[in-house]
């Protein structure tokens, strides 16, 4: 089953995935995470998605297999307060 994160939790953990590709760090360059974004549940279940990212464009095939794995694994918790989850509102 699919562990909950909060919406900062699932963004600095895209961060740290990203920093930790090789292909990227090899050639010295940064890509920078974008917010999550919460949507209704699809046919699997994830509730979450990230759309683009901050960086060369060279590395977006990459970028997003690493969002799709942190997908299969993480569900944006829903059930904070309401002041937490802007994307509710």
């Amino acid at each position: 089953m699919p562990t909950l994160k909060a919406a900062a939790t699932l963004k600095h953990l895209v961060q740290t995935r990203l920093d930790a590709l090789e292909d990227i760090h090899d050639e010295g360059e940064r890509v920078f995470a974008h917010d999550v974004q919460w949507h209704a549940p699809d046919e699997d279940g994830r509730n979450w998605d990230m759309k683009g990212y901050r960086g060369p464009a060279d590395y977006a095939t990459e970028v997003r297999l690493l969002i799709d794995r942190l997908r299969r694994e993480y569900r944006l918790d829903t059930e904070q307060q309401a002041g937490d989850r802007p994307w509710l509102e």
